[in-house]
């Protein structure tokens, strides 16, 4: 069944675009759409408005967006900065030969393949990080298999809340959390040893909020060769209130595999209302050559919070908060389904015809060592009474896609975004793909879904109750 959000591609234009607009409040809105023509080109479809969306909506939901996803719109912006980094996710890739990064140079990869891996400034070092992860990706599970007379480790990635659930639980007076004390805005945390170091860098305040960018370096200082797989936030503000909590796959696209001595670093950013606060969070990481008991072969590791703050040197007490209960969902969501990873986040944008409307982003990473191939697509939505329904289902990857299928060569990641809807202000939404697969010389076909994230038509509303898990008991 087809429904709007196959009808109504997101990358489409909205005709009036250009219209007049009267008073202060309307140049703004039509800077924002001289800034949406341009933000099409350096940003993305995404940031255009959609074809019967009206103009004052438009700027209200990419407010909104900005707020709510500040972290993934971050690099974003780098996007349209001189000299900043061109990160590739969402954009068409070479598909000649499976695996190979278009414009991604020899030397470029011999660079990145080496223990100390930098920053990425360029998407040709993009593109190389993300081939010398398939390249110690395959090496690793030849080397296990050989160890094992031959036969091939099986492919096991666990749900990764639940990875995050079996780490100890932080103490608040404890090096993770150190509530009740000045922070500064740096930490840093070994877990299984996988030593953690995040520093935060204020970048200027627009539009009533404030701006940082964070630097995360992983160091390796164990035997074990382990893979970071996916990522999981929460920002605070000033005054304890948890204002974002994100869950996404690895990090700029990118799903490092480090051995013994080999580190890692990139840098993404996030924003608040507020002039300081906090963030923490943690990596999901599996362990691909070492300890891989049932126990042990995958594990969370904590990312130890941090101040953010307009002063480089400051310390300040921010009220602790933890992420939210397992009742509440947050608008973004990630699952691993046999090493395809797949990340969603919502948007809400406005109400028509009785219903409230949602945009979801989906990214894909594909972590295996081979290509695979999105094949077919379908959106299911519960609503705040408990109703369940498939909104959009059929070929191809759907959304801005439409029923055009999609290959993504091994290691690399790409980007889909649609629309959604629900009865209710509040609901649940989740995206399952069916994705072709190759093992060994055989191909088969899997089904890899987002998990289910929060829909809130009230911008202000982060989380919204997980009416899938106990619709009877939130009502």
């Amino acid at each position: 069944m087809a429904g709007p959000s196959e009808q109504q591609p997101v990358s489409r234009r909205h005709p009036s675009a250009g219209a007049s607009a009267s008073g202060a409040i309307g140049t703004a809105l039509l800077v924002a759409a001289a800034a949406a023509a341009a933000g099409g080109l350096l940003l993305g479809t995404e940031a255009l408005p959609l074809w019967d969306e009206p103009l004052p909506s438009y700027g209200s939901r990419m407010l909104g967006h900005v707020a709510r996803t500040s972290e993934d719109l971050y690099v974003r912006l780098l996007l349209s900065l001189p000299g900043g980094p061109q990160a590739t996710v969402g954009k068409k890739r070479s598909e000649s030969v499976p695996g190979a990064a278009a414009g991604t140079s020899a030397a470029d990869e011999a660079t990145q393949d080496k223990f100390k891996q930098e920053v990425a400034r360029t998407s040709s070092e993009i593109d190389a990080q993300r081939q010398v992860s398939v390249k110690r990706y395959v090496e690793v599970r030849k080397e296990v298999a050989e160890a094992a007379g031959g036969e091939e480790p099986p492919v096991l990635p666990e749900h990764p809340d639940e990875v995050r659930m079996r780490m100890p639980p932080a103490r608040p007076d404890g090096p993770e959390m150190r509530c009740g004390e000045e922070i500064p805005p740096e930490s840093s945390l070994v877990t299984r040893g996988i030593e953690l170091r995040a520093r935060s860098v204020f970048q200027g305040n627009h539009g009533g909020q404030y701006g940082w960018k964070y630097i995360i370096t992983f160091k390796n200082l164990g035997t074990d060769t382990v893979q970071m797989l996916t990522r999981h936030w929460i920002f605070v503000d000033q005054h304890g209130t948890l204002t974002n909590e994100v869950k996404g796959p690895g990090a700029r696209g990118v799903t490092p595999v480090l051995p013994p001595g080999g580190e890692w670093s990139y840098e993404s950013g996030t924003s608040l209302s507020t002039p300081y606060g906090s963030m923490h969070g943690s990596f999901q990481f599996e362990v691909l050559k070492g300890d891989t008991s049932p126990e042990k072969r995958s594990f969370s590791a904590r990312v130890g919070r941090l101040l953010l703050s307009k002063k480089q040197k400051d310390r300040r007490l921010v009220p602790c908060q933890d992420e939210a209960s397992s009742e509440l969902l947050p608008q973004t969501s990630v699952l691993v389904t046999e090493r395809v990873i797949l990340g969603g986040q919502a948007d809400a944008s406005g109400k028509s015809e009785g219903r409230y409307n949602f945009g979801y982003d989906v990214q894909f990473n594909n972590a295996r060592d081979s290509e695979i191939e999105v094949v077919g697509h379908s959106w299911t939505v519960v609503d705040a009474e408990g109703t369940r329904e498939i909104l959009v289902e059929g070929p191809g990857v759907g959304g801005n896609f439409g029923s055009r299928p999609y290959r993504l060569p091994a290691g690399d990641a790409f980007r889909v975004q649609g629309k959604l809807w629900s009865a209710t202000k509040l609901a649940n939404a989740e995206g399952t793909y069916r994705i072709i697969v190759k093992e060994g010389g055989t191909f088969r076909e899997i089904e890899a879904r987002t998990d289910y994230m929060g829909l809130s038509a009230d911008k202000s509303v982060t989380h919204a109750p997980n009416f899938v898990a106990q619709p009877a008991e939130v009502l």
